[in-house]
């Protein structure tokens, strides 16, 4: 358990220090946020987040789900793409990194504030809580269904 609450700890605090490098344009213009870690969540990523990079920078890239490896995301500038088996062509939005979901059907659902720790697809209306991301892996949580999602960064 106390491995739990440390790793929480660290996870608070490296989300809280990321900064926004001062050639990017801002990724949120919400400056009431409090940096939280939410109760009974837990740090999935197997490497660190570094400290100097911001969030919206290492979602950049693409990524392939843990278990369904049909399942693809891809981040490019502010907008998200994904396909997995079945589908034909690529889904395709835009998405807002901000400090609570944005969308409308959480817009009534009470979250933690926390810092660029979610990715809100307004088109579509969906949102997820960014659990940890690094180099290499990504882990989100659909806010809608709770369920977690696992990606790992692919070339």
């Amino acid at each position: 358990m106390s491995k739990i609450i440390f790793a929480l700890g660290i996870c608070s605090l490296l989300f809280s220090c990321t900064s926004n490098p001062a050639n990017e344009e801002p990724l949120s213009t919400d400056t009431s946020s409090k940096t939280t870690v939410p109760s009974a969540k837990t740090l999935v990523i197997n490497e660190p987040v570094r400290v100097n990079d911001s969030v919206f920078h290492l979602l950049q890239g693409k990524w392939q789900h843990e278990e369904d490896t049909s399942n693809y995301l891809v981040f490019e500038g502010n907008k998200r793409r994904e396909i997995a088996g079945g589908m034909t062509d690529w889904d395709e939005e835009e998405f807002i990194l901000s400090n609570k979901c944005l969308n409308e059907s959480d817009k009534d659902r009470e979250h933690e504030l926390e810092e660029f720790a979610y990715i809100t697809c307004p088109k579509s209306d969906v949102c997820w809580y960014i659990i940890g991301v690094g180099e290499e892996t990504l882990s989100l949580q659909y806010t809608a269904r709770g369920n977690m999602l696992i990606y790992r960064r692919v070339k």
